[in-house]
């Protein structure tokens, strides 16, 4: 996986030394998790074991600002529906609005299409229009309104919108 550099932005393969910041920054955030499909992590463990599934991804970015390198999110390929790839992403709550979420995924939309992908697919809950509003940003186009599993392990579901690109 190639590093990637934006004006602001490193984003880079997850260390195994990560673990801590990712706690401190996103993964315990209820905040943060309430849009996501996890729970916020009740302890570093956790963290350690999602940091694995990171480390395994060869399509799993840590976002960092240049001047630090300590993530601050992520970005990520999180499965494939029909052949079309599905990026997730998720930034700790402090750096929301500032256009950081953008440009992170502009660089990595751009990285996939380098990559050899033609369509890359992404939806976000109906109840948090801000992700949309980056799918957008980045150039992506809504597709439709489905429902999809709210939390891993849970049986309630959600509604959420759907958004690709193509090259």
């Amino acid at each position: 996986m190639n590093t990637l550099y934006t004006d602001r932005l490193t984003l880079r393969p997850f260390r195994e030394t990560d673990a801590g910041a990712m706690y401190e920054n996103w993964t315990s955030d209820e905040r943060v998790a309430r849009y996501c499909r996890w729970y916020p992590h009740q302890n570093l463990q956790e963290t350690e074991a999602y940091l694995g599934q990171c480390l395994t991804n060869p399509f799993c970015w840590a976002i960092t600002l240049r001047e630090t390198d300590e993530p601050i999110g992520c970005v990520s390929l999180v499965g494939e529906d029909a052949g079309v790839p599905e990026l997730g992403y998720v930034l700790s709550c402090r750096y929301w609005g500032q256009g950081i979420m953008t440009e992170a995924v502009t660089a990595v939309i751009e990285e996939l299409f380098r990559c050899g992908y033609e369509t890359i697919s992404a939806y976000h809950s109906v109840a948090n229009p801000a992700s949309g509003k980056v799918m957008v940003k980045c150039g992506m186009h809504y597709v439709g309104t489905g429902m999809t599993q709210k939390k891993f392990g849970s049986e309630e579901l959600e509604q959420v919108n759907y958004y690709e690109i193509t090259r």
